[in-house]
């Protein structure tokens, strides 16, 4: 680490230190080290006097030093966190682009990930049934495509989108809007460990101690929009913080995609609303993201080439939508006993999913 990242790692480490105040700072100094320079500091202090205020100053000015920079840098490892800052080399370049990149990403896991091709998976935090099918049904394609999926560790959506990328044996990027070692929800700590162990990765530009408090997310919206080529937002309410992620992407010429609903879910309203109004294209399969963005072809399913007759009368009528099984029986008119034999095979492939209440349908 040169001395221009641990001064960005220095300057973070100030609560008072705001994005626009640490901005200013920099734009005073001919690089970030000059700030760990007491001359160079002394020389400098009206201007610094005129983004903190007196207190804050004066706080700054006690810590000002090498010593106190190497002190934030050991804390960090013996922590194992790691770090990449604006001054580093292997800086996302797409973040680097936007408006307000982050000077510092804390983070735990396979950074190599920020170099692979993304996409972002977000939604609201009161996921329906129907929104937990096409996250997996959209996260398995991207999967398929080569994607690392990305979104955000709340709940929701977001839980559901990492998941299920994990359950398809693929990548996925978590960024939060607190500090990672402050994971919220809570109920999700879990899921972040499984992420890091399955060579995923946990990042946030929030200090790793600090707690998540509510002006944080839409902040860290940005993040998710600017690592990612692509938005898929799955469900939305009429204000759902999944919208300040669209208005990124689209602030950032990203492509915004999202899968349409009942008119009569709230859920669905802000996806809905989305798609009427064109800022973002109505998407049924995985297809319609991957034809659009001229990528790698999903990988073929060969899970349904040897399938029986019956099972193909079974699969037949899945196609047209999710059925009960006293439908299939109805509809099939195999006998009960078999069918449910058949449902149980066709499941245990992975060929169809089961729902509470005997539903059925097509993976």
């Amino acid at each position: 680490m040169d001395r221009n990242e641990k001064a960005i790692l220095w300057l973070d480490n100030f609560d008072f230190a705001t994005y626009a105040k640490k901005s200013k700072l920099l734009k005073v100094v001919s690089q970030p080290s000059d700030l760990l320079e007491w001359e160079i500091v002394t020389k400098i202090k009206d201007k610094i006097e005129k983004i903190f205020s007196p207190e804050e100053s004066q706080i700054l000015y006690r810590e000002v030093g090498e010593i106190f920079a190497d002190n934030v840098v050991d804390k960090l490892q013996k922590m194992d966190i790691s770090t990449l800052t604006i001054e580093s080399i292997d800086y996302p370049k797409n973040l680097r682009e936007i408006d307000t990149p982050p000077f510092v990403l804390y983070y735990k896991g396979n950074a190599k990930l920020l170099k692979e091709e993304c996409f972002g998976v977000v939604g609201t935090r009161h996921i329906t049934s129907y929104g937990k099918m096409a996250t997996e049904k959209f996260c398995q394609g991207l999967v398929d495509a080569g994607y690392v999926v990305v979104s955000g560790l709340a709940s929701g959506v977001d839980t559901y989108a990492h998941q299920s990328t994990l359950n398809f044996k693929g990548k996925t990027i978590a960024v939060l809007a607190g500090g990672i070692d402050e994971i919220y929800p809570a109920t999700n700590t879990s899921l972040a460990q499984k992420i890091v162990e399955s060579g995923g990765l946990i990042l946030s530009e929030t200090r790793p101690t600090r707690r998540t408090e509510s002006y944080m997310f839409p902040i860290r919206n940005r993040i998710i929009a600017g690592l990612s080529s692509g938005i898929l937002v799955v469900e939305a309410g009429e204000k759902s913080g999944a919208l300040h992620t669209k208005n990124y992407a689209l602030d950032y010429g990203k492509d915004v995609f999202a899968v349409p609903g009942s008119v009569f879910s709230i859920a669905s309203v802000g996806t809905n609303r989305m798609i009427s109004n064109g800022q973002a294209k109505a998407v049924c399969d995985i297809r319609d993201i991957i034809g659009d963005r001229k990528l790698r072809p999903i990988r073929q399913d060969n899970s349904k080439e040897n399938v029986s007759i019956e099972e193909s009368v079974v699969l037949e009528l899945l196609k047209s939508g999710e059925k009960t099984f006293q439908e299939l029986v109805d509809l099939s008119h195999i006998e009960t006993k078999r069918l449910n034999s058949l449902l149980t095979m066709l499941t245990i492939r992975g060929i169809i999913k089961k729902l509470a209440g005997n539903i059925y349908f097509l993976k």
